[in-house]
């Protein structure tokens, strides 16, 4: 399964032998789900910086089937505009399909640049976004006039740019980051669930308690009595 890869992509990863793709778009959620068969997920070039929301998504989904991030080489001045690939493997250990898959991908990597190795035209205000969240996420009273305030640009502005141009709401964003934050700090089993809870930024424990099934598919104590090695 392809998500969100363009024809110079997809067109690369049709050389592997033996490939069929399926290419679906990130916000077409009824494309994909546990009854579809997937052998390996590629999630292509992302023009804003909301990839690791979207990652986690797709692992509570499809926990078994690898995943190959594509992503720009060009955070280095010394590299190119490869595109190169980080794969994520099951959580099966030892699983020998994942290492024939990742052998047959690696004679396509790096692949040569495309027009959509160029990040959004909003890149930069959205990576902001995500700083200021991911830096006062621990607040109950962050919310967007409080960003918007802080970058600075008007509120209507910044939903604009988030929903139109990302496909996701501020109010996704902080929720989803909030609910990152809380299956570390459960994993660690260092605090109840009510304390990560009010950790985290949720005034009311009830709500984060069906946000965090409603994103993760678990409630929060189960996800806490998982083994940290898994869960």
């Amino acid at each position: 399964m392809a998500i969100d890869c363009c024809e110079h992509v997809l067109a690369t990863l049709g050389n592997v032998p033996s490939t069929i793709l399926t290419s679906v778009l990130s916000k077409d959620r009824s494309r994909y789900n546990h009854s579809t068969p997937v052998d390996l997920i590629v999630i292509g070039i992302s023009r804003y910086p909301v990839r690791r929301l979207f990652l986690s998504q797709m692992r509570r989904v499809y926990p078994q089937t690898p995943v190959l991030i594509l992503r720009r080489s060009d955070d280095n001045q010394n590299m190119d505009d490869l595109i190169r690939g980080e794969f994520v493997l099951s959580e099966s250990p030892g699983d020998k399909q994942d290492l024939e898959i990742v052998k047959a991908l690696r004679k396509v990597l790096p692949m040569e640049p495309c027009l959509h190795v160029h990040k959004g035209h909003n890149y930069e205000t959205v990576k902001e976004v995500m700083r200021v969240i991911s830096e006062h996420y621990s607040n109950p009273e962050l919310d967007l006039t409080v960003v918007a305030r802080e970058l600075p640009m008007s509120t209507s502005q910044l939903s604009r740019i988030l929903n139109q141009q990302v496909g996701i709401s501020f109010r996704q964003l902080l929720r989803q980051t909030r609910i990152e934050e809380a299956k570390r700090m459960l994993a660690s089993r260092e605090f109840s669930v009510k304390e990560v809870a009010a950790r985290v930024g949720f005034s009311d424990s009830h709500y984060f308690s069906r946000s965090f099934k409603e994103l993760t598919g678990v409630s929060a104590s189960e996800y806490r009595a998982q083994d940290p090695i898994f869960g």
